[in-house]
């Protein structure tokens, strides 16, 4: 008796739970179907980008880049782009500290120029974006969000400008450390015009970013990446502060000057034709 009511439960579970394993199976199903069957396929198709990137970290310079992009899908995964735009930059509040300070320091007549003082302005770059991750994030439930999570490399060239901080071709005020035209020693607002020593190169830059593109219907999209721009650092050593005051060359190129990374928080939107 005992035996045959245990057989009639056991019948009764296996009967309600196969409905539902069914269901699971068949959403677990859908979602690798949604997956692996790409509802977006940019494969071979062309698409066009805006962007603006924000400053991560700063140190002596802050940079502000905004950027237009063209790029072509040659597969699902893999695209070639090509990138230009200009950088708004400026100088951080530390770097007008050490201009302010310095210009009044007897104990400095001899110095090395500061690092990292370069500051991009426009710049173009060309490189690969590959995108092996393809995924969906349901936000709502009749909402799903597909993306694609890509790393991008690539390099070109950008116009640089190097305003320096310790270096005042024409010194108003040494012990009040002014280099600028204002008229008032508290009223930084009033100077029209600055006389640090101005340099500007144009120098090879290379670019390296990981981000997600997140699909807007067929043909719009947002894009968040974390990118880094890298170039060359360049100044001078053992620099004789009277010597250049008067016109005269000094100071020597620094042997290793190593790289300056602009890392960036970047925000965009892509159209896709």
């Amino acid at each position: 008796m005992i035996a045959r009511t245990l057989c009639v439960f056991a019948s009764l579970a296996v009967s309600l739970a196969a409905p539902v394993a069914a269901a699971q199976d068949d959403e677990n199903v859908l979602d690798k179907v949604v997956v692996r069957n790409r509802l977006y396929e940019p494969g071979g198709k062309l698409e066009v980008s805006l962007g603006v990137g924000l400053p991560l970290q700063t140190r002596l310079t802050a940079h502000y880049v905004f950027n237009a992009g063209v790029a072509f899908n040659l597969f699902n995964t893999f695209a070639v782009e090509a990138r230009a735009g200009y950088a708004a930059s400026r100088h951080t509040g530390l770097a007008r500290s050490i201009s302010e300070s310095f210009l009044n320091r007897e104990d400095k007549r001899v110095t090395d120029e500061l690092e990292d003082l370069w500051q991009m302005n426009l710049h173009g770059v060309a490189g690969v974006r590959w995108a092996p991750i393809y995924g969906k994030l349901s936000l709502l439930s009749d909402l799903p969000a597909h993306f694609q999570a890509y790393v991008w490399a690539g390099g070109g060239l950008g116009s640089f400008e190097r305003r320096s901080v310790i270096q005042c071709a024409q010194v108003v005020n040494r012990e009040l450390g002014i280099c600028d035209n204002r008229t008032s020693v508290d009223d930084r607002g009033s100077a029209s015009q600055d006389y640090w020593v101005r340099e500007s190169r144009v120098a090879p830059v290379v670019s390296a970013a990981v981000g997600f593109r997140f699909f807007i219907r067929n043909n719009h999209g947002v894009r968040l990446e974390l990118r880094d721009w890298v170039f060359r650092d360049n100044y001078r050593v053992n620099l004789s502060r009277d010597a250049w005051e008067a016109g005269q060359a000094t100071g020597e190129p620094a042997r290793s000057p190593g790289l300056t990374h602009l890392v960036q928080f970047d925000l965009g939107y892509t159209f896709s034709f």
